[in-house]
Formats: C-alpha cells, structure tokens, sequence
C-alpha cells in the first residue's frame, strides 16, 4: 500500500515536472522563432550599406590620390630635368664662337645707345626748343632771325649753329646776292659801286666761313683738321699753279702738259673737299647733348623740317642757275658757230 502511494505520488510530481516543463519549451520555441526575425532586421540594415561598396570606395579614393602623387612627382621631376639642364646650356652659352661674341656685342652697344637716345628724347621733347645761352635774347626761330644771328655772329669761330640757321641763311642769302649783283648790272659802274661790291663780298665770305665753321661744330667735327685744312692747302696750289700758267706762260710743250695736268689735279683736289665741307655742314647731324663748343639750338623735329625743306628749295635754285648759265654758254657757241 505504502509504495502504491509513493508511486502515486511519485507520478504527480513527475507531471507537476511535465507541465512546469511545458512552458519553458514553448518560450525557448518562441525566442528561437524570435530570434531569426531581428537578425533579419539586422541584415537589412548591413545590406544598405554593405562592406564590399566601402572597400571599392576606399579603394577608388587612395588610386585617385595616388594619380595624384604621380602627376606631383612627374612634375618636380621635369623641372628637376629643367634644373638640371641649365647648367649645360650655360656652359654651351659659353662656348661661343667670336663671331657670335661680336654680333652679342654689338648689339648690347645698339641697345645701350638706343637707350642713350631714348634718354635725352626724354631729356629734350620733341615740341620743345633748347637754345643755347647766345640765342636767348636774340633768336625767336623763325628763318629772318637764324639769318640775322649769322651776322651778328660773324666773328665767332668757336660757337655752334644748327642746320635751320644755316640753310636759313643760304636760302636768303641767295636771293640778295641775286638781287645784289642784278643791281649791280643796271647801274653805272664806278668806283663806289666797285668798292661798295668788295666790300660786301668779303663781309659774306667771313659770314659764310664762320657759318661753315659753326656748323662742324654742332655736328661735332673740328672744322679745321679734317675739312678747311686740306681745302685751303689744296686751294693754294691750285691758284699758284694758275698763275704761273697765265703770268708765265711756258713755251715748252710738255711743260705746259705738265702744269695743266698739275692744275686739273689740285683743282679735284679742291673740288672733292669743298663737296666734302658743303656736305658735312648741310646734312650732318647735330649733337644734341652740349660739347665742347657749346650747347644745341633748334634741335626739335620742327626745325628740322624746316631746314629740310629749306635744303631742298636752296639746291633745287642752283641746280636751275647752272642750268641756265650753261644753256646760255652752248646757245652763244651755237651761235659763233652758225656765223661763221
């Protein structure tokens, strides 16, 4: 009876077990039916940023980045090769052949005097007119007042005189000796036309060498060694010569060849530095900056338009005086030989 019980009891306990056991089955059943639900969730949430698309952004940034250093480095290195290259090219630059050094220098000369010249345009304006300290009082730059100062300045052998004062004064002083010397011809010669004439002739020969003088001067020559010096010498000789032909006329043939021919040589003697004179103070540029004979007159592009054109009209009335003095010569030869 006693183990009846026991089992009885035994087996309600044991399914007191049973139903207390139940329970605990059903909700590890539910956490387990649970727990695939949140990781499901939690694969959701991963998959929308995944692993794999942050590793190939990553990877896409440190290739960009390393192009990037490429392209930094390729560059220093070109212009370490530049660098690196100078020194070769000086070196080259050094051996240069002597005519490459002359051409080199030559025009770093033409550059520093372009620059000079640049310098005292800029020192002188164009519009401006720098007279020395004679022309302050009597010069106002018209061509009456250049003629005038070239008389008052007839004894100055050591000034300067622009080229708008000498042509100024060729080209007047043409028309008065023309209308000089046509007076001259109309009225009655005696001695006090004669006289009257000699003097005015040497009045303009000591203006017209004082002028040429001056004129060398302001181109910067010496007036004496390279121009009046050979000229007067040549003149000399050429008038000694002359005379000897016609105060002692010589009988012998051959001396009388020798002479002419003596004549005709210190005659293009004569004739080559008197062109040589004429041109230099006609057409030689002046010296702008003050020398040793003084400081620059009529130095703007004004003046020298003017002397340019003064030039022009005095060469173009000798060519047309020549002109007609020779065409005169051939018609009276024309002439004697018609009458005969």
């Amino acid at each position: 009876m006693v183990s009846k019980k026991t089992t009885v009891s035994d087996a309600s306990v044991v399914k007191t077990n049973v139903k207390t056991a139940e329970p605990k089955k059903k909700t590890a059943a539910k956490s387990k039916a649970a727990a695939p639900k949140n990781t499901a969730k939690k694969e959701t949430t991963k998959q929308v940023v995944p692993e794999t698309h942050n590793v190939d952004v990553i990877g896409e940034v440190l290739n960009v980045k390393s192009q990037n250093d490429a392209k930094k480095s390729s560059h220093t290195a070109k212009a370490v090769d530049v660098n690196a290259e100078t020194p070769a090219v000086a070196e080259k630059s050094k051996k240069v052949s002597p005519t490459n050094a002359k051409r080199s220098s030559v025009k770093e000369n033409a550059k520093i005097a372009e620059a000079k010249k640049f310098a005292d345009m800029k020192a002188h304006p164009a519009n401006s007119v720098e007279l020395d300290e004679t022309c302050e009082q009597d010069c106002c730059g018209g061509a009456w007042c250049a003629w005038i100062r070239a008389y008052k300045n007839m004894f100055n052998f050591k000034g300067r005189s622009s080229r708008f004062e000498f042509w100024s004064f060729m080209l007047i002083n043409i028309f008065a000796l023309l209308l000089f010397s046509l007076g001259l011809e109309f009225t009655t010669p005696s001695l006090i036309t004669a006289s009257l004439g000699i003097v005015i002739y040497l009045v303009e020969f000591v203006v017209f060498l004082s002028m040429f003088v001056r004129r060398l001067h302001d181109a910067g020559y010496s007036a004496w060694k390279g121009f009046f010096r050979p000229l007067l010498f040549s003149w000399i000789l050429l008038v000694s010569v002359s005379l000897y032909l016609v105060m002692y006329t010589p009988t012998n043939p051959y001396e009388l060849q020798l002479f002419l021919v003596l004549a005709a040589i210190f005659l293009i003697f004569y004739g080559y530095y008197g062109i040589k004179t004429f041109i230099a103070a006609g057409f030689f540029e002046e010296e702008r900056n003050a020398n040793v004979y003084g400081a620059a007159s009529f130095i703007d592009d004004a003046h020298k338009m003017r002397s340019l054109k003064y030039a022009s009209i005095y060469l173009l009335i000798v060519i047309f005086g020549y002109l007609i003095s020779l065409s005169s010569v051939v018609y009276s030869a024309l002439l004697d030989l018609y009458s005969y």
